[in-house]
């Protein structure tokens, strides 16, 4: 019910409550959607790719804690839908056979799949660390590494990621910081390159 998000999210799921109304309680995922998609309408923020379009899958109980088992399930469900890019700003310090095989069933069908690196200062978190995922990292405005993302061999990009001004729930804004919204700006960008017929190019 955002207003800088009005007419940008399509009908979506809860994995959990498992019903057909992905309310973000958490605030999260609301936040996300803004950098991305928040619209161009000299009100708010304006997002990457404001004319992209929000398939909301909420993994993600009101705490901000979730399961492998219900993320791979969205990401296979996003990509059956016909998602071209899959944002997922989350993670966690384990690996998942289950996640790895839900990421390989998302790229084989031409999905791009992004991931937030996370915020440990340290090793790169799951699904980020997975070799077919985009894995991302913050910097800060003078283009240095912020101290709070993780880092390492997986990163493929460098996005920013403190204080990025976007949507809060109850039409509000915030400016948050954390590889989860620099995720979404390579998301975002990914899109543009989709509309100019174009992968992102790593």
């Amino acid at each position: 019910d955002h207003p800088d998000l009005a007419g940008r999210v399509l009908p979506g799921w809860d994995f959990v409550e498992n019903d057909a109304d992905p309310q973000d309680v958490f605030g999260h995922g609301c936040a996300v959607a803004g950098v991305i998609a928040a619209a161009h309408d000299g009100a708010g923020i304006a997002g990457v790719a404001p004319n992209a379009r929000i398939l909301p899958l909420r993994v993600l109980d009101a705490q901000g804690t979730g399961t492998y088992s219900n993320v791979a399930a969205a990401i296979i469900q996003a990509a059956d839908r016909g998602a071209q890019v899959i944002n997922l700003s989350l993670g966690g310090a384990a690996p998942s056979a289950l996640m790895a095989d839900a990421v390989d069933y998302a790229v084989a069908r031409g999905v791009t799949v992004i991931a937030a690196a996370g915020n440990t200062g340290g090793s790169v978190l799951y699904p980020a660390a997975l070799a077919p995922v985009v894995a991302v990292a913050s910097v800060d405005a003078d283009l240095q590494r912020s101290g709070f993302s993780s880092y390492g061999p997986e990163i493929d990009l460098y996005a920013p990621g403190r204080d990025i001004l976007t949507t809060r729930p109850g039409g509000a804004y915030a400016a948050l910081s954390g590889t989860s919204f620099a995720a979404p700006q390579v998301a975002g960008t990914a899109a543009l390159e989709l509309a100019l017929g174009r992968q992102l190019a790593l």
